[in-house]
């Protein structure tokens, strides 16, 4: 029998070291102005990827969509807009 499925502890870790230690720490360097506007196209696709995860959880299906536009300067409405979505999946994957 395979322990690691059913123990609580284990399931946690995993839940902490995949999902909620890289999201915080998205959170905090988008909170410190640590990215710059190279990293727009890097945040959208970690974006995508995390709330694909969290549709999935809830047995749905997120087709790509950059909910923060691409182009142009990661300027304080993106950094906003990419802070409350990725603090909305902190929130979600703490839940867990």
């Amino acid at each position: 029998m395979d322990t690691t499925v059913n123990n609580p502890a284990i399931q946690q870790f995993i839940i902490e070291t995949a999902l909620i230690n890289p999201v915080k720490d998205i959170v905090f360097k988008l909170e410190k102005k640590e990215f710059r506007d190279c990293d727009v196209k890097w945040l959208n696709d970690k974006l995508y990827n995390f709330t694909n995860f969290a549709a999935e959880t809830l047995g749905k299906k997120f087709y790509r969509i950059d909910l923060v536009s691409n182009d142009g300067l990661l300027n304080e409405y993106k950094t906003n807009e990419f802070l409350k979505a990725f603090r909305t999946l902190l929130n979600y994957f703490k839940s867990f």
